[in-house]
């Protein structure tokens, strides 16, 4: 191999591949040699310099070896890779490595096989200068603020950025290995996934709550083409809505507070009208001065029905989508609960429901666990099979039969307007589902809402 024909390698340091051997071992070859520390800029080095063979340990950064090659060699088809200190049994056939079972990079077959792959054509892509489309996705995946990533047919991560994680700390993972995500999310956005790669839908959008760096994230999916318009893979991002979330936290204490003065005016303005047609029928005038009297208050209960009605609009089911209870608990949660308040998500699913009017039933629900238990409630969320349930760890029910606490204006806490759990079965019923109130053995009270559909 002459100096006209000098080729580039590109060695990452790591168990089996120390950078100081691996700089000796091509030092005085015709072999141009580039050594990496770290994977942080593997993929720019690939998509900005001109590389002909790829040698990779059998770890770094924590990370396999296998792993960092089945994403290169979606990305870098034709480029040659070399794993150090591999079993070859173990690396799968379409991955297309030389695996090495070897304990460092100065064995004599390292460099053989090193120059084997030189000795073949020159891979297409990373064997040459990158065009300005591979240039500016490269900026898109390094500079937006967000997670955006790229995964294959089987939804492994191929390219990740450098928003919320390194953008290699789960390549050739799906998200069903990522310890970090919760069970259940992973488990589902892994379906979502594999619905978009078989071609059931074209595109994905989902809120979640995840409790890390991101607390509440939006994530939109959508397939990846080839140039036959085969679907290659997904591409997908993630944003943080945390400062959105936020505003509407706030948005909706705001609108509670209102909703809660209008129905305390209300209950108030029955409660005279009561007294006042009380009252009337004592009187002993003129007929036609009661007509007046009573048409009167006709219209001032007309009123009150009208405050009532608009106060509570948002029980008319608009839109039903996929809305995970995790997020949907703690969204509202956040608006109403002091700080000695906690909250529990024992399991989680995702719900088919308008989520406006399903936060405004988990809501009403909260609000009684918090003003019949006090500001140090615990409230226990979960799933069910057919639904989700509510819990508190209070005093239970002290009423006969339990079920009228359901009823409107029944409330047994001074100032209460006795409306909330009457609205929040409404809502229930809206959406076909029923709220059931059993006691917990410990103590506390449940509401179950059953014939719920839940989304797989």
């Amino acid at each position: 191999m002459g100096d006209c024909e000098k080729r580039s390698v590109l060695l990452v340091a790591g168990n089996g591949v120390d950078a100081e051997a691996a700089r000796a071992t091509f030092a005085e070859s015709s072999v141009s040699a580039t050594v990496l520390t770290t994977l942080t800029d593997l993929f720019d080095r690939l998509t900005t310099e001109v590389y002909h063979c790829l040698v990779l340990p059998e770890h770094v950064d924590g990370q396999a070896g296998v792993d960092i090659a089945r994403g290169v060699t979606k990305l870098f088809p034709d480029l040659p890779v070399v794993l150090v200190g591999v079993d070859p049994t173990t690396v799968p056939d379409e991955i297309g490595a030389t695996a090495l079972d070897v304990t460092t990079v100065r064995d004599p077959s390292v460099e053989a096989a090193v120059r084997a792959a030189l000795d073949s054509a020159a891979p297409s892509v990373a064997g040459r200068e990158p065009s300005p489309m591979e240039t500016l996705l490269l900026s898109l995946f390094n500079e937006m603020p967000d997670h955006l990533y790229a995964k294959d047919e089987a939804a492994r991560h191929v390219m990740m950025g450098r928003g919320f994680n390194q953008p290699t700390d789960r390549i050739g993972l799906t998200d069903l290995e990522v310890g970090e995500l919760v069970d259940e999310h992973s488990k589902a956005a892994y379906r979502d996934e594999m619905a978009v790669l078989d071609g059931e839908t074209d595109r994905i959008e989902v809120e979640e709550f995840l409790g890390l760096s991101a607390e509440y994230v939006l994530t939109k999916k959508v397939p990846w083409y080839d140039a036959d318009d085969n679907i290659r893979g997904l591409v997908g991002l993630t944003q943080d809505i945390t400062t959105r979330k936020t505003r509407e936290r706030d948005l909706r204490r705001q609108h509670e507070r209102m909703v809660k003065v209008a129905l305390l005016a209300a209950h108030k303005f029955r409660n005279e009208l009561q007294i006042a047609h009380g009252r009337l029928e004592l009187l002993d005038c003129d007929a036609e001065e009661l007509d007046h009297i009573e048409a009167s208050l006709a219209r001032i209960s007309a009123v009150v029905d009208t405050v009532v009605s608009l106060s509570t609009q948002e029980t008319e089911i608009v839109d039903q989508e996929p809305v995970w209870l995790s997020r949907l608990s703690r969204e509202v949660w956040d608006t109403l609960a002091e700080s000695q308040a906690q909250l529990r998500i024992e399991s989680d699913a995702r719900l088919v429901a308008d989520q406006e009017s399903a936060g405004l039933l988990m809501q009403f629900l909260f609000q009684n666990a918090l003003e019949h238990v006090g500001p140090s409630v615990t409230v226990t969320v979960g799933a069910t099979p057919d639904g989700f349930f509510i819990a508190d760890d209070g005093p239970g029910v002290d009423v006969e039969p339990p079920e009228r606490v359901f009823d409107a204006g029944y409330t047994t806490v001074e100032g209460n307007t006795g409306f909330g759990l009457y609205i929040a079965r409404t809502i229930a019923e809206n959406h076909g589902w029923e709220i059931e109130l059993s006691e917990v053995a410990d103590g506390g009270i449940r509401f179950d809402i059953v014939n719920v559909e839940l989304h797989e």
